[in-house]
């Protein structure tokens, strides 16, 4: 989302929600491009904030979910399914989409994989009209549309789920599917979200009726029965937040989760770089999986070399 996006829904927040929270949300994201200390505490009070409020206004589905055991994990069967989304249809992915795409398919392992459009979303899951008319009316944004999508696929089905710029460098592991719930989890650190690096939500799987995906489900369903507004951007990071907090379960499972490597952006700054064929092969070998950016525009040749973004798109 851009910069003029994230002003125009902190005024929307403003307006419909708590200035309070505007307020230090402005200044905490300051913490990203200017990390100071005092806009780090600013991202912490915004924090605060934003869970109260979530907490404040679904707080009957936080209460039912207390009282909701996770599934036996050892009676239910790991489903080796890999969940891709890309709403324009394939025809229209770009180049680096395609080849992010076409990285997974070639590693899947054994694994069905499905891409969900727009044209065979309605296949798989439902989705309630009145999510569906937001979306229309542009109340609901495509990227807090998708947020819905993977938590309902996966409730239903199990499985991966991988954003659609997730490049797959290496066969994914069998053992992925053998949680209840899986997370990108690695060391916390200082970073001005939530979550300070304890998970990354663009990597996320779980068995069919796990309960986090579940309560993440039903927290979206019943947030947009009765508001407009987006509390923000990243409300998902808030949710399954608020799960560990909550749900004694939930964290438990979270936290005994391997750590997997930090070094998942690492390819995305090397597109532009002339290929190393040794230095490309070491990091896929290091981490399977590297988080890149369709926006960004890459060179394709740099001192008389391909780039490696070049080499990506040509595989």
């Amino acid at each position: 989302m851009s910069v003029y996006w994230h002003i125009k829904n902190w005024v929307r927040v403003g307006h419909n929600i708590s200035w309070k929270l505007t307020f230090h949300t402005l200044f905490g994201f300051l913490y990203l491009y200017w990390p100071k200390e005092i806009f780090y505490k600013e991202s912490l009070k915004k924090h605060d904030l934003v869970i109260s409020y979530i907490k404040s206004e679904l707080s009957d589905v936080i209460e039912d979910y207390k009282n909701k055991p996770e599934i036996n994990g050892v009676d239910v069967a790991p489903s080796k399914n890999i969940w891709l989304l890309w709403w324009q249809g394939e025809d229209n992915m770009p180049p680096l989409v395609k080849a992010c795409i076409n990285s997974t398919r070639k590693n899947a392992n054994g694994a069905e994989v499905h891409l969900i459009t727009k044209d065979n979303y309605s296949s798989y899951i439902d989705i309630p009209s009145y999510i569906m008319e937001k979306h229309k009316n542009g109340i609901i944004s495509f990227a807090n549309l998708s947020d819905l999508i993977r938590y309902t696929l996966l409730e239903k089905y199990g499985g991966l789920w991988l954003d659609s710029t997730i490049y797959t460098g290496s066969p994914i592991p069998s053992g992925i599917y053998d949680y209840n719930y899986f997370i990108w989890h690695t060391e916390q650190a200082k970073t001005g979200y939530v979550q300070q690096d304890d998970y990354h939500a663009f990597i996320v799987g779980s068995k069919p009726h796990a309960k986090i995906t579940a309560f993440v489900r039903d927290m979206f369903l019943e947030y947009w029965k009765n508001h407009d507004v987006i509390v923000d951007y990243l409300m998902m990071d808030y949710l399954i937040f608020i799960a560990k907090e909550s749900f004694v379960d939930v964290r438990e499972e979270i936290d005994s989760l391997p750590k997997m490597s930090k070094r998942i952006y690492e390819l995305k700054e090397m597109l532009d770089q002339p290929y190393d064929e040794n230095q490309f092969e070491e990091l896929i070998h290091s981490c399977i999986f590297s988080k890149l950016d369709w926006h960004r525009k890459y060179k394709k040749t740099s001192h008389g070399r391909d780039t490696l973004f070049s080499v990506l798109i040509k595989e």
